[in-house]
């Protein structure tokens, strides 16, 4: 098991045994680390943890849709600057005794939050907790620290619901601990860490990122195959794979990943080999009688070779990844990659063999 899989799993495993983690940012505040625990985990000495070495700004993350279950209305309407302050919402107390701020009132209030009994009426606004709606799609969808304590909190088994704070830097305690601070933090009182950027690849790993939408048998100028379609779970781009011949009786399967170019697959454009390439594909592979073509189209803008624009290339991991869910969904584990993309096939390879050890 890789061992960015094994940090994962054991902060996994820690919120589920209601202990906090270190999540660290890899780009966010240039690597800012956040203590997180599960929010129905909550108790005053987790609070009192929390508050002592962080900055003591506590959020709650929590998903769309319980943020309007318990009407938590945004702060601001806008979020003109790409702060994502739309996504902070009214802070809260939990009704009762106390003035709220105390570690003892905070806990109750996270707490709260995170029950499924609790009501709109419950809370007083404003208070001295922040709810703040994570992505739908986790760190999948935007990688942040709100979206991995949602995830963590998902993926223990416990309420969607997590508390999170900037951790503070012990050498300069007037700022936020970055670079390795937040690991040497970790160390020191024995909590498990773990990064935005592996919680992402983790994910991807391990939960299916492609969906089927429809298969049908194409006459092409080469023969008659069979086609199928698949959609991204995430992010909703749509890719076509080519299947010539049988697959998935563990002989290795002829392989070409092809990425679209719309100035090259379909207007023939001599700027790039694209079209040649994918030409090429279709017809080797049918003459020697099997092969697999994965067509891809990278979610965001149109790509296509040749136009004045700014490069939008998709990232290898990103779509090897994808490549790796299609290949597992047909039944093929054995490859034998075409010649014209070497270095691509080297990143290809090791997606498949770790979506593979997931299964």
């Amino acid at each position: 098991m890789r061992t960015t899989d094994l940090r994962v799993r054991r902060a996994i495993r820690a919120v589920a045994e209601g202990r906090p983690v270190v999540v660290t940012a890899d780009t966010e505040r240039e690597g800012a680390g956040y203590l997180v625990f599960a929010a129905d985990a909550a108790t005053p000495n987790i609070l009192a943890f929390t508050v002592r070495h962080t900055s003591g700004l506590v959020r709650v993350a929590l998903p769309l849709s319980e943020c309007a279950r318990l009407d938590l209305p945004p702060m601001c309407s806008a979020d003109p600057d790409g702060s994502h302050a739309a996504a902070q919402r009214v802070a809260v107390d939990a009704g009762g005794n106390g003035t709220g701020i105390s570690a003892t009132d905070r806990a109750r209030t996270i707490a709260a939050l995170a029950s499924e009994h609790a009501q709109p009426g419950d809370f007083r606004r404003p208070g001295h907790v922040i709810p703040v709606q994570a992505n739908a799609d986790g760190v999948l969808g935007s990688p942040g620290a709100v979206e991995a304590a949602v995830d963590l909190a998902r993926l223990s088994g416990r309420r969607q619901a997590a508390g999170l704070c900037e951790i503070v830097s012990r050498n300069h305690p007037a700022t936020i601990a970055c670079g390795t601070e937040p690991v040497e933090f970790a160390l020191e009182h024995g909590l498990a860490t773990v990064s935005i950027g592996e919680l992402v690849a983790y994910r991807r790993r391990t939960e299916r990122q492609v969906v089927r939408l429809a298969e049908t048998v194409l006459p092409t100028g080469c023969g008659t195959h069979r086609v199928i379609g698949f959609r991204d779970v995430h992010g909703g781009a749509e890719h076509l794979v080519l299947v010539i011949g049988s697959v998935g009786s563990g002989e290795p399967v002829p392989l070409h990943v092809h990425v679209e170019c719309l100035t090259g697959d379909v207007f023939g454009s001599t700027v790039c080999h694209c079209g040649a390439e994918l030409d090429s594909a279709v017809a080797t592979m049918s003459a020697q009688g099997g092969g697999v073509i994965v067509y891809l189209r990278p979610p965001g803008s149109l790509r296509a070779c040749g136009l004045p624009r700014p490069d939008h290339s998709p990232s290898p991991d990103l779509l090897s990844d994808t490549v790796a869910w299609i290949l597992r969904d047909l039944g093929v584990y054995s490859l034998r990659l075409a010649d014209d993309a070497p270095g691509y096939g080297l990143v290809m390879f090791g997606a498949l063999r770790q979506n593979r050890t997931a299964a």
